[in-house]
């Protein structure tokens, strides 16, 4: 598979999307916004793994370092919102609110797609429902992001978080799907760099640079929202 339209170490965001430039393989990320609480853990015993398919790592590239280090207490759980070169403001803020609300969970699992990872660190980042990572989107001089967090999974290996659905580059007659991008790192594993997408994109091709999942309704009263489940598996 081609390089995924994220962050490589010494380059620029690929696409034109937003020139965030990686100094020293580490990008210097100021806090995401403050969490939701993390659910409670329970025993990880008997889990049957990803739903469905012969097991298979998750496809995607190895882990650049091109995110700073999540910290150790960093929760399971939260609600993107602005940070790396994005001040947290009410106006930033309001930016990666608009559009469709989406929660995407999930399972880290070792290489036999059995054994849960606790403790696996997880970047996310991705655009707002306008196609943009953050002010400036498409001028050469774009900053990141209006919607990320740095997470850790939980004793049972799960992950949480509450974002809108992505929308298509700004400003690109023929953009890449909507994706999420993921960089998923544990001790006992491979790091993984790639991207969430979601079936029924016009512009999903037959080569993904990541994985695909259905977008449900999710259950519940106010405004309608979606959800996805996405279980990673990290290679030995």
């Amino acid at each position: 598979m081609g390089p995924p339209r994220g962050l490589a170490r010494g380059k620029v965001l690929a696409a034109g999307a937003v020139a965030l430039v990686v100094l020293g393989g580490l990008l210097a990320l100021r806090p995401w916004e403050e969490p939701d609480p993390a659910p409670t853990a329970t025993s990880a015993a008997g889990s049957a793994g990803p739903a469905g398919g012969t097991c298979a790592p998750t496809p995607g590239e190895a882990a650049q370092g091109t995110t700073r280090e999540v910290a150790a207490d960093a929760p399971s759980t939260a609600r993107l919102g602005p940070g790396g070169d994005v001040e947290r403001t009410a106006e930033t803020v309001a930016a990666g609110r608009g559009g469709t609300r989406l929660t995407v969970s999930g399972t880290v699992y070792g290489a036999d797609c059995r054994t849960p990872l606790a403790g696996a660190s997880i970047q996310v980042w991705q655009t707002n429902a306008a196609g943009e990572y953050g002010p400036g989107q498409g001028t050469g001089g774009g900053q990141c992001c209006y919607l990320g967090a740095g997470l850790r999974t939980d004793a049972g290996g799960r992950y949480r978080f509450e974002t809108v659905r992505p929308g298509h580059y700004k400003g690109e007659a023929r953009p890449p799907p909507a994706h999420i991008h993921f960089e998923v790192r544990h001790p006992d594993a491979d790091g993984l760099l790639t991207e969430l997408l979601f079936e029924g994109d016009p512009w999903l091709g037959p080569d993904p640079p990541g994985a695909v999942v259905p977008l449900t309704p999710a259950p519940g009263p106010g405004p309608a929202a979606l959800r996805a489940r996405f279980d990673i598996v990290l290679a030995g």
